[in-house]
């Protein structure tokens, strides 16, 4: 593996797709070493916008998860990460878990930010507009998709349907994940996953393809697991259910916790979490899976 250095004192002239990062291949690198994987600094997430020139990633600031943000200019180089506008909105409360909807106007993520009726140790589900100024007015997603206990890390798909994970009643373990159909401009109650997803063990950190062929999900706590958590493979079958979870192997996982996945919008790299630095591999890794 390659090791991150210390953050560099000038942000440099970056150009082109991924920050301008010269693209991995097989076997999974530190992305963007000293400049979004620093060092002395724990980073999780990586999320792009669908056209690609927003990158989002979550970096622990004083302890505490923050959001931040770097965007493509006009002249195609890429601007020094920020910290995000509602992260700065409640300094001493978390915000992680990035998503984009499909058509790029809002970023769903979690937070622990004050929400009346609930506890302000639990995660709930959030959006944020996205607009020339930056992500403004963050809004709780509806009751039945934040209940009462942790809700992490939001996906959305092609057709709008949100993916989470949650600890509901009908978990076949701790957290499991759900899906939520959008219809009509709402979610309809969330779906337990099932048994090919779901188990007796902590389910969550779910990247679904946008067409739902596929799915990356993080278990904690499987007998084949390498660490504290690790990343598994489910494929759609032809009748709609989920195969069971391949475990994809120490090529990806470690003895460090392994997780946040995620896949470009261009599909060309899958990137994810292992212990405080973000990872990126050539997404060609997932078809060895099939």
């Amino acid at each position: 593996m390659t090791l991150p250095v210390a953050a560099q004192e000038e942000w440099p002239e970056l150009t082109g797709p991924h920050l301008g990062q010269v693209p991995p291949g097989m076997t999974p690198e530190v992305f963007a070493p000293g400049l979004i994987s620093l060092g002395d600094k724990q980073e999780l997430n990586a999320v792009y916008s669908p056209d690609g020139r927003i990158f989002m990633f979550t970096r622990a600031t004083d302890g505490v998860y923050k959001m931040f943000f770097s965007f493509q200019r006009s002249d195609d180089t890429w601007q020094e990460p920020r910290m995000a506008g509602p992260s700065k909105t409640y300094p001493n409360h978390r915000d992680a878990d990035m998503a984009f909807s499909p058509d790029g106007a809002w970023v769903y993520f979690i937070s622990d930010r004050p929400l009346s009726g609930y506890s302000l140790d639990r995660y709930n589900i959030w959006r944020s507009q996205v607009t020339r100024h930056g992500l403004v007015a963050p809004e709780p997603l509806e009751p039945h998709i934040n209940g009462l206990g942790h809700e992490l890390y939001p996906m959305l798909v092609a057709d709008g349907s949100l993916y989470f994970s949650a600890e509901g009643a009908n978990t076949l373990g701790g957290l499991d994940s759900y899906r939520a159909q959008y219809t009509n401009g709402e979610f309809e109650a969330p779906v337990n996953l099932g048994q090919g997803i779901n188990s007796a063990a902590n389910e969550g950190d779910i990247y679904v393809n946008p067409d739902e062929s596929y799915i990356i999900h993080v278990s904690n706590g499987r007998a084949d697991g390498l660490g504290s958590s690790d990343l598994y493979i489910s494929f759609r079958s032809t009748d709609g259910s989920w195969g069971q979870g391949i475990h994809m192997g120490d090529t990806i996982n470690s003895a460090e916790a392994d997780y946040c996945p995620m896949v470009s919008p261009d599909g060309k790299y899958l990137y994810y979490t292992q212990g405080e630095d973000v990872m990126w591999v050539d997404a060609r890794i997932i078809d060895t899976y099939r």
